[in-house]
C-alpha cells in the first residue's frame, strides 16, 4: 500500500480530531464553569387544615379537596398528587421539606413566582409565603431570585384596585422594594454582578420605553429576562425558556427540540439566555372549566426531563431553570408525587447532585410525615438540623428513632388528614424495607422496595391482605385503602420497582419478595401467616395474579405459592402486561400470552381466586374479556374455587370502591377457622 506523505497524514489527523477536541474543550469549560441550576417555585397554595380554606390553585373553583378517593387522595385541580399530600405554602414544615429536597437533588436555588406586595387576590399571601421561603432557602444554603408577574398590574387595573395611569409608578415602587429588600441579599442570584429579574411575559408592560422607565431608578441594574416571544418587543436584556405549548396541541420531541435550538441560538454578547429543563406539560384547565388546554408535552417516562436538562447543561447558558418544581395545575412538577415518586429529582441529582445519594431524597419526606403524625418534636428538630448541615446519616438515625417511638404503642396516625387519620385500635408501621438486606441490593431497590403495615392492636391471629398499587408498572405509590380500615384485618401496602428504571422481571421479583416478607413477619404484628391474601388494582392486580399463579417467583424465597389464602386481583391483566409488551417491542393493542401472563400459568391447584373487573363497556384494554377468559380457563383445568365479578356501571378507575366489600367478604369466608 502506498504511504501517505507525512504532511497530508498530519492534516488528515488534524481534521479528524479537531471537532472532537473542540467538543472536549467545550465540555471542559462547562465542567469548570457549571451553570447555576434553579427551580421555578410556586408559593401560592393554601390548605384548609393550615389556613382554614382550600386555595384556588387546589380547587380552581371546580374541584373539592374535601372529597377523598378510596386510596386517600383528595380531589384536586391536578393530574398528579404531591407525595406529601395537599399542602399550604405558608406551612414551615412544607418549606423545610421542599428546601431540603432541592438541596439534596443538587439544585442551586429557586426562582420564586411573585406578584408584588398588594393585598389583592392572593398576592399578599404569596408575598408572605415568599419571605418565609427565602429564610428557609438561606438556611439550606440555597440561592433565590424573583420572577415578577407583571400581569398582577393588569389584574389590579381590571379589578379597580389601580388606575391605568398609575401602573408605571406602581410597578416602579414594587421593583424599588425588591431592590431594597432582596437584590442586595448575598443569597440573591446574580449574573456578571447583576441581580437577575425574570419577568413572566412581560404581559402588561410590553414596550421598551416602559421597561426603560421601570428600571431607570434601579441602581443595581438588574438583568431583566422574559419569555422569548415577548422579550424582544419589550427591549429587555435576555430570555428564559419555558415549555413551548400552544393552541391545545401535543408538542412532540422534534418540535420542542426545535424550540430549544432557537432558544440557545439567541445567546450573544448582548442577549443572556437562561436555559430550561422541564418534565413535560399537561394542564388541568379544560377539566376545571377555565378555558381550553394550552397543550401537552409527553413526559416519556422521565426522558423529557433528562433530555431537556442534558441539553441545557451542555448549552453554555450561565443559568438553567427547571420549570417547574411544583406547578400542579400545569403538570410541570419535579417535586415527588404519587405518579412519579422521586424519579424527576433523581434525574436531576444524577447530573448535578454528586454530594448526595438517591436515598437521601426520602429523608425530607419522612421528616415531614413524622412531623404531621406527631412524632417527638425535639428529635425531629435535631434531625432537621443534621439535614440542613448535610449530615444525612446522622439525620436518618434520628428519624428512625422518632419513627420507632411513634409507632411503638401509639395508635395508628396517618400524616395526610384523610378520614383514616387516627385509629386507636390499630397500629401503623411505615417505610419498612423488605429487600434492603439482600446481597447485591441496589440503591433503587433499597429506596423503592418498602411497605407499610396497618394492623389491629388488640387482636391476634387476624387475616392480612397485601395490597399492590396500580400505575402501569411505570408509576404509582403505595397507600392503605380507606375502605379496608377498621375492618379487623391487617393491610400491608407495598411499593415495587418501576419501568423503565428496571426491566422485567424485577417488579415481579419485588412482588414475590413482599409476599415472602409478609409470611415471614406478619406473626410479629399479631397476624396469622396461614391467612394471607394478595390483592391490588390494575398493575397491582396483575402482580397479585402472577406471584400466585407462577410458583417460580415465590420458590426463589423458599415459599410455596399455594400457601396464599386467596388471590383477589382488581382489574388486572390476565395476558402479558402492556408494559412488558412494550419492552418486547409489541404494541399495546396486540395481546400476547407468554410466561409473563397469568393465563399462561392457569392450574387447578392455585389458591382460591376472586376476579373483579369494572363494566365491560367502560373498562380499558378489553380488561373484562381477558379476565373472563382467564376465569374460563381456570374452570377448564379444574380449579374448584375461581369466581368472576363484573361491576356494572364502573370504569377502570372507579371500580375499586365497590370491589373492596367483595374482597372483605371473600377474606371473611376463606379465612374462617
Amino acid at each position: 500500500m502506498k504511504k501517505l506523505p507525512l504532511s497530508i497524514l498530519a492534516l488528515f489527523l488534524g481534521l479528524l480530531f479537531f471537532p472532537i477536541a473542540s467538543v472536549r474543550a467545550d465540555d471542559d469549560e462547562t465542567a469548570r464553569n457549571p451553570p447555576v441550576v434553579l427551580a421555578h417555585y410556586m408559593p401560592w397554595y393554601a390548605s384548609k387544615p393550615v389556613g382554614g380554606a382550600w386555595g384556588w390553585h387546589w380547587t380552581m373553583d371546580h374541584f373539592d379537596p374535601d372529597i377523598f378517593r378510596w386510596d386517600g387522595r383528595r380531589e384536586v385541580a391536578s393530574r398528579d398528587y404531591p407525595l406529601i399530600g395537599l399542602y399550604d405554602s405558608s406551612d414551615p414544615d412544607v418549606l423545610e421539606c421542599h428546601a431540603l429536597l432541592m438541596k439534596f437533588s443538587g439544585i442551586d436555588g429557586v426562582v420564586i413566582d411573585w406578584y408584588g406586595t398588594e393585598d389583592f387576590n392572593d398576592y399578599a399571601a404569596v408575598h408572605r409565603n415568599t419571605e418565609a421561603l427565602i429564610a428557609v432557602l438561606k438556611k439550606a444554603g440555597l440561592k433565590f431570585a424573583i420572577c415578577y408577574e407583571d400581569q398582577s398590574v393588569k389584574h389590579m387595573v381590571a379589578g379597580g384596585k389601580l388606575a391605568e395611569d398609575a401602573a408605571i409608578d406602581h410597578a416602579k415602587k414594587v421593583l424599588g422594594w425588591v431592590e431594597e429588600n432582596w437584590f442586595a441579599d448575598e443569597a440573591y442570584v446574580r449574573h456578571e454582578g447583576r441581580p437577575i429579574l425574570p419577568v413572566f411575559g412581560p404581559q402588561h408592560f410590553l414596550s421598551a420605553d416602559q421597561w426603560e422607565s421601570l428600571t431607570a431608578d434601579l441602581s443595581t441594574n438588574p438583568l431583566v429576562l422574559g419569555l422569548p416571544h415577548l422579550a424582544d418587543k419589550a427591549g429587555i436584556d435576555g430570555v428564559f425558556g419555558w415549555p413551548p405549548v400552544t393552541g391545545g396541541k401535543t408538542i412532540g420531541v422534534e418540535a420542542w427540540n426545535e424550540d430549544l435550538e432557537k432558544l440557545y441560538g439567541r445567546a450573544s454578547g448582548e442577549t443572556t439566555v437562561m436555559g430550561v429543563a422541564y418534565p413535560g406539560f399537561e394542564d388541568i384547565y379544560a377539566q376545571a372549566g377555565l378555558h381550553e388546554s394550552y397543550g401537552r408535552i409527553d413526559p416519556r417516562e422521565g426522558r423529557t426531563l433528562a433530555e431537556t436538562l442534558d441539553r441545557a447543561l451542555a448549552s453554555g447558558a450561565p443559568l438553567v431553570q427547571v420549570a417547574t418544581f411544583n406547578d400542579f395545575g400545569e403538570g410541570t412538577v419535579v417535586e415527588p408525587t404519587w405518579k412519579w415518586g422521586y424519579r424527576h429529582l433523581e434525574e436531576i441529582q444524577r447530573r448535578i447532585g454528586e454530594e448526595h445519594e438517591p436515598s437521601d431524597l426520602r429523608l425530607p419526606i419522612l421528616l415531614y410525615q413524622l412531623r404531621k403524625r406527631g412524632a417527638d418534636k425535639a428529635t425531629l428538630d435535631e434531625a432537621a438540623s443534621r439535614l440542613f448541615a448535610g449530615e444525612t446519616g446522622e439525620a436518618a438515625k434520628r428519624l428512625d428513632q422518632a419513627k420507632a417511638e411513634l409507632e411503638t404503642g401509639h395508635p395508628a396516625v396517618f400524616f395526610d388528614g384523610a378520614p383514616r387519620s387516627r385509629s386507636g385500635n390499630y397500629r401503623l408501621h411505615t417505610d419498612i424495607a423488605y429487600r434492603a438486606g439482600e446481597e447485591g441490593a441496589t440503591g433503587y431497590m433499597k429506596t423503592r422496595c418498602r411497605l407499610d403495615v396497618y394492623a389491629p392492636a388488640d387482636l391476634d391471629g387476624f387475616a392480612t391482605v397485601l395490597w399492590f398499587h396500580g400505575g402501569g408498572i411505570s408509576h404509582g405509590h403505595r397507600s392503605v385503602p380507606i375502605p379496608l380500615l377498621n375492618r379487623g384485618v391487617a393491610v400491608v401496602a407495598a411499593n415495587y420497582r418501576l419501568s423503565p428504571q428496571v426491566k422485567t422481571p424485577a417488579f415481579l421479583e419485588d412482588a414475590a419478595a413482599a409476599v415472602a416478607w409478609v409470611f415471614e413477619n406478619i406473626e410479629d404484628y399479631g397476624g396469622d401467616p396461614d391467612r394471607v391474601f394478595v390483592s391490588g388494582h390494575s398493575a397491582g392486580g396483575y402482580l397479585a395474579s402472577m406471584v400466585g399463579m407462577d410458583k417460580s417467583y415465590l420458590e426463589a424465597f423458599d415459599l410455596d405459592a399455594d400457601r396464599i389464602a386467596g388471590l383477589v386481583p382488581f382489574s388486572g391483566h390476565s395476558v402479558t402486561h402492556f408494559t412488558i409488551r412494550k419492552e418486547q417491542g409489541i404494541p399495546g393493542t396486540q395481546a400476547t400470552v407468554d410466561r409473563f401472563a397469568p393465563l399462561f400459568h392457569v392450574r387447578k391447584d392455585a389458591p382460591p381466586t376472586l376476579l373483579i373487573t369494572g363494566d365491560r363497556e367502560r373498562e380499558i384494554f378489553g380488561r373484562y374479556e381477558e379476565t373472563a377468559y382467564f376465569w374460563r380457563m381456570m374452570r377448564v383445568v379444574g380449579h374448584p374455587d375461581c369466581t368472576l365479578r363484573e361491576l356494572d356501571g364502573f370504569d377502570h378507575g372507579g371500580m375499586p370502591e365497590p370491589a373492596f366489600p367483595l374482597l372483605l367478604d371473600f377474606m371473611s369466608r376463606k379465612a374462617a377457622p
